[in-house]
C-alpha cells in the first residue's frame, strides 16, 4: 500500500509539471494565467493522487497495463514541450541553464522542421490546414496562420509517432497480458463486461466509435472551437499558452482515442482467442450443450 501511494505522489509530480511546461517554457505569463495554471496542475495532480493510490479507479483506463499511460503523458508533454519551444522567444530561451544556446538552438531546429513538413506535397490534405479555423472570421496575418498550421504539424507528427509506438509494444510484449490474466474491473473502470450477452461485440462497437471520433475530431475542432472563442469573445495570440493548449489537445485527444480503440481490439481477440481454446478442448457432448 505504501508503495502504491509513492508511486501515485511520484506520478501527481511529473503530471504536474507536464501541465505546468508550456508557462515555464513561455515565461511571458501573466500573473493571472499563472495562477489558473497552477491550480490546474495541482487539480490534475490530485485527481493521479486519487486514481493510482485507489484500489479501484475511477476514470483512469489500463492502470495496471503499462506503458499505456505512460505513453500519453509522455507524448503530451513532448507534444507540450515542442510547441512551446516554437512559439517561445528565444531572449527567454538563452536565460535557461545548461549549454549556452542549446534550446535557442533546439528551437531554431524545432521550427525548420516543422517548415520543411509543412512544404511537402501530402499536406494539402492534412489536417494541420483546418487549424486557422480556429481564429474564425478574424483576419489575421499569413505569418500566424503559417505559425499555427505549423504548429499543428509538428504536433500530429508526434502523435502518430507515439502512436506507432504504441502499436509496436503491443506487437513485440503482448501487451496487455504479458502472460498474466487482466482484471478488466480495474483497467476498464467505466466498462461493464456483464451488461449485454456478448463483450466482444461491444468491445468492437466501442473500438469503432473511437476510431471514428479519433479521426473526425482534428477536422471538427478548429470550427467547433473556433465559433465558440467568437461567441466568448476569447482571442488567441500567436505566442501564448492559450494557441499551444488548444494545438497540443487538437493531437493529443484523437491519438488517445486512437489509442483506446486498438487496446480494445487487442482485449477483443484476446478474449476471442480465450474463448476458441476454451471450445476446443470441451467434448462433443459439452459443445452440444453450449449450442
Amino acid at each position: 500500500m505504501l508503495s502504491q501511494l509513492f508511486g501515485a505522489v511520484l506520478r501527481a509530480v511529473l503530471v504536474f509539471f507536464v501541465v505546468a511546461t508550456p508557462s515555464l517554457t513561455l515565461g511571458h505569463a501573466s500573473r493571472a494565467d499563472a495562477d489558473g495554471i497552477m491550480l490546474l496542475g495541482v487539480i490534475a495532480a490530485l485527481f493521479v493522487v486519487f486514481e493510482y493510490s485507489a484500489r479501484h479507479p475511477a476514470i483512469i483506463e489500463f492502470r495496471d497495463a503499462p506503458p499505456y499511460n505512460r505513453l500519453r503523458i509522455l507524448a503530451l508533454f513532448t507534444i507540450l514541450f515542442v510547441l512551446s519551444l516554437l512559439s517561445a522567444d528565444h531572449g527567454h530561451l538563452a536565460q535557461f541553464h545548461g549549454p549556452e544556446g542549446v534550446f535557442v538552438d533546439f528551437a531554431v531546429k524545432v521550427d525548420g522542421f516543422g517548415h520543411s513538413l509543412q512544404q511537402a506535397p501530402s499536406q494539402s490534405a492534412n489536417p494541420a490546414q483546418f487549424l486557422p479555423h480556429l481564429f474564425g472570421s478574424t483576419p489575421v496575418h499569413i505569418t500566424v496562420t503559417e505559425h499555427v498550421v505549423t504548429m499543428g504539424i509538428l504536433a500530429l507528427s508526434i502523435a502518430l509517432v507515439f502512436l506507432a509506438v504504441f502499436a509496436v509494444v503491443m506487437r513485440l510484449t503482448k501487451w496487455p497480458g504479458r502472460g498474466v490474466a487482466l482484471n478488466m474491473w480495474v483497467n476498464l473502470p467505466m466498462f461493464d463486461p456483464t451488461v449485454g450477452s456478448d463483450v466482444t461485440h461491444r468491445l468492437k462497437c466501442d473500438a469503432r466509435s473511437n476510431i471514428i471520433w479519433g479521426l473526425g475530431l482534428p477536422l471538427i475542432l478548429p470550427a467547433a472551437l473556433g465559433m465558440m472563442f467568437a461567441q466568448t469573445g476569447i482571442t488567441l495570440t500567436q505566442n501564448g499558452q492559450g494557441l499551444v493548449w488548444v494545438v497540443a489537445l487538437w493531437a493529443f485527444l484523437p491519438m488517445c482515442l486512437l489509442m483506446r480503440a486498438m487496446a480494445l481490439l487487442r482485449l477483443r481477440h484476446m478474449i476471442k482467442s480465450h474463448q476458441k481454446r476454451v471450445i476446443a478442448a470441451l467434448t462433443p457432448d459439452e459443445r452440444l450443450a453450449l449450442s
